[in-house]
């Protein structure tokens, strides 16, 4: 796939999230100046999704366009290609290392809860 496809896909997916964003802001800004969200395109569609799609659209192609934004997600996309991504063996590896770590330690802060839980027992019981 080439770096301009991926990248156009990567922005298409960008624009979608904004859009559930800022429809759910415009929302919430109508809700807030106590006005009525309408629905508009027919019964269905209310008047923060238009909007929202709207913004969102428009930030979109106006950082498509810009150069700047536009030649460091080319490059950013190029960086990506030259990273070494381990291989199936080595994250089955690391995953592994990462599970044992988490149930030891899991292990020692319920010790180390239990030994509180059995000292404050202790502590409080005296006071009866």
């Amino acid at each position: 796939m080439s770096d301009r496809r991926l990248l156009g896909f990567l922005w298409l997916a960008g624009t979608i999230v904004l859009w559930l964003v800022l429809r759910d802001l415009v929302q919430w800004g109508l809700v807030t100046a106590g006005l009525p969200n309408q629905t508009l395109l027919g019964k269905a569609v209310p008047a923060s999704t238009v909007y929202g799609a709207l913004l969102s659209v428009g930030i979109a192609v106006a950082l498509w366009r810009h150069s700047t934004s536009f030649d460091f997600c080319i490059e950013t996309v190029q960086e990506t290609r030259k990273v070494v991504w381990p291989t199936k063996q080595e994250t089955r590896e690391h995953t592994v290392v990462v599970v044992i770590t988490s149930i030891i330690f899991a292990l020692f802060l319920w010790g180390f809860d239990q030994v509180w839980k059995k000292l404050f027992g202790l502590l409080l019981d005296l006071d009866a």
